[in-house]
């Protein structure tokens, strides 16, 4: 009773990575886990005869068993970094660096929205402290990222000198790169405060350190029904970027 209870649990957990597919939405960090999920699943509804397979193949047990732990450890341990980069308070007054998301038209998408309010939040506490808007303009998007967060952050009352438009970035290391010279060029605090969701806190200090600045986060929780696959994906991304450097 347990094996199959513990069976549905990942079967549930499989449908919840895959819910954001029904907005459109598909990426690796949805199907990795729903494949481990879901072989998980099938050894335990069918256990007595893995068990007995197990039991012939002594090796072949050893083996999956060896992979399974350094898979776990492989998930496990970036996991646990990301997780504290996201609680890693900023000092006062540290300049804020808003990470482009996408943009629907002209207007920010609910992600980029609550890394503004993010923003805001933290530029309103911190009074003298600037922001860098940052994000170039892609497909199906009006103005560039950078825009979009300079318009919502001025409407909301923060005075248009206290930001400081990248326009031209593509991807996250050009976020930070492209930031960083804006910072460099002003004489701006080279402590940031990165208002991005708390998933992409780790990989946004990977990159800000290595462009000279000391990042802490400035992040927002992501909405529930993307959360665990963007989370998943950025494990992915966290290796790209310690290993490849992008």
């Amino acid at each position: 009773m347990k094996r199959k209870i513990a069976s549905i649990i990942l079967i549930l957990l499989s449908v919840w990575f895959m819910l954001p597919i029904f907005k459109g939405v598909l990426h690796i960090g949805m199907i990795y886990p729903v494949l481990i999920f879901l072989f998980l699943a099938a050894v335990l509804a069918f256990w007595d005869r893995v068990n007995v397979f197990f039991k012939k193949h002594k090796i072949v047990f050893c083996a999956l068993f060896a992979a399974f732990v350094l898979g776990i450890a492989v998930i496990v341990v970036p996991l646990g970094f990301m997780i504290a980069a996201s609680v890693d308070t900023p000092p006062e007054n540290a300049t804020v660096i808003v990470l482009g998301c996408q943009v629907k038209g002209d207007k920010p998408s609910t992600m980029l929205r609550d890394r503004c309010r993010s923003a805001l939040n933290f530029l309103n506490a911190n009074p003298n402290s600037v922001c860098v808007a940052s994000g170039g303009q892609g497909n199906g998007e009006n103005i560039s990222e950078a825009k979009a967060i300079f318009n919502f952050l001025t409407e909301n009352g923060i005075s248009p000198e206290r930001i400081y438009l990248d326009e031209k970035s593509t991807n996250t290391s050009e976020n930070l790169s492209f930031s960083a010279d804006i910072i460099k060029e002003n004489g701006l605090p080279t402590d940031v405060a990165i208002a991005s969701d708390n998933f992409h806190q780790l990989r946004a200090e990977i990159f800000a350190k290595k462009n000279g600045l000391t990042a802490y986060s400035a992040g927002n929780p992501t909405y529930l029904f993307v959360a665990p696959g963007y989370w998943a994906r950025e494990i992915l991304a966290v290796y790209k970027a310690v290993i490849l450097g992008y």
